[in-house]
């Protein structure tokens, strides 16, 4: 089930990140600079490196699609677990969980986040994309 939520999920993202711009380097003035499609920072890449005995840079992410869409679906299925939510995950708590980290799906802050999220997913139900 995970599997196709993030699925359906991802070009979400993707268009609300970026707009599916692939070498995107946003926020450059914080601390921790977002690369590539899906806004990935180092912080998740991290928690990609801890569990996977990597050393992914969030960097490697700005002109690596599959890079990027790979650590996002590990990031989604790890946080959005039901073990962890408690229940079963919904598309609006994988999103919060992106936007606001393992913990994103109980913030108030990333309510506006899913909102945006929520647009795209109505505009390619209405066959907008």
């Amino acid at each position: 089930m995970i599997e196709s939520l993030i699925a359906g999920l991802m070009p979400l993202l993707i268009q609300v990140e970026s707009s599916g711009q692939n070498g995107l380097v946003g926020d450059k003035d914080r601390y921790h600079k977002a690369y590539g499609p899906l806004q990935i920072r180092q912080p998740v890449c991290d928690d990609y490196n801890r569990v996977h005995g990597t050393k992914v840079q969030a960097q490697d992410c700005r002109h690596d699609l599959r890079l990027s869409k790979k650590i996002c679906r590990w990031y989604l299925k790890f946080y959005a677990a039901e073990k962890h939510l408690g229940r079963k995950p919904t598309i609006e708590d994988c999103a919060r969980i992106w936007n606001g980290g393992p913990d994103g799906w109980r913030e108030g802050k990333t309510k506006p986040y899913w909102a945006k999220v929520k647009r795209e997913l109505n505009k390619k139900k209405e066959g907008g994309y």
